[in-house]
């Protein structure tokens, strides 16, 4: 096998090893606000279908954002996002919540899949993922920001068996103050260390385990070109 070839098979398998250990990725994150006060009974807002259904009416209500509120794409939803920084004079209160992020999940990931949600809801909200409620709470929710998802009586959470396909996690929740910080992570099977949920065209980005089987993968290239060499040497005296 020529020098190039072999390089090439061991670099194709150390890709793969390393892909194994790769989660999926967010496909799209969006954060939509509108206002509800005047417009949802808030004495509704105990259970999560109460809180899918004050969403429904605030966004019926106006199905175009306002202005000083958002649909907006967000990049990374690190905890940093808020309404008044996806929007252009945004509004700081009187805000209905629908926190939203699409991902894939393959043969591989198949499993368990673990979510929590940092949020700035002070009447409360629930988080859903392909419509079924996993948490609701109907409490003032402020967790802090600043990836202050040990505060868990403050962010909403949970898991579920989740299977190869698209799937949807859902956040929606009202705020009558004070608009805070939001953040949306998850845990795939087998992976060590939550993730935030991202927009992405290219995938997700390995986990240290990852980067670390890629590390032994080119190790092993290295030392396959390092005894090629060698053995070229020897046969040259």
């Amino acid at each position: 096998m020529s020098l190039l070839k072999t390089f090439t098979a061991a670099l194709l398998g150390a890709a793969a090893v390393a892909a194994m250990a790769l989660p999926a990725a967010a496909g799209v994150v969006t954060i939509e606000s509108r206002p509800y006060q005047g417009i949802v009974d808030t004495s509704t807002l105990t259970t999560s279908q109460g809180y899918v259904n004050g969403w429904n009416t605030a966004f019926a209500a106006n199905p175009t954002a306002p202005a000083g509120y958002a649909t907006a794409t967000v990049a990374d939803w690190n905890g940093a996002v808020n309404n008044r920084s996806l929007t252009s004079n945004g509004v700081d209160g009187n805000l209905a919540f629908l926190d939203q992020a699409t991902f894939t999940v393959t043969a591989a990931d198949a499993g368990i899949w673990a979510f929590r949600v940092g949020i700035d809801f002070g009447l409360g909200g629930t988080l859903l993922i392909d419509n079924t409620a996993i948490d609701t709470k109907t409490g003032n929710l402020w967790w802090g920001g600043n990836n202050n998802y040990g505060a868990t009586t403050q962010t909403l959470a949970g898991s579920i068996d989740l299977g190869v396909g698209t799937h949807t996690l859902k956040a929606y929740g009202f705020e009558d103050c004070c608009d805070g910080g939001t953040g949306g992570q998850f845990l795939a099977p087998g992976a060590h260390d939550y993730q935030d949920f991202t927009t992405s065209l290219g995938g997700a980005v390995p986990e240290p385990a990852g980067w670390a089987l890629m590390i032994v993968g080119f190790g092993g290239v290295g030392a396959i070109l390092r005894r090629r060499r060698a053995s070229g040497a020897m046969a040259a005296a």
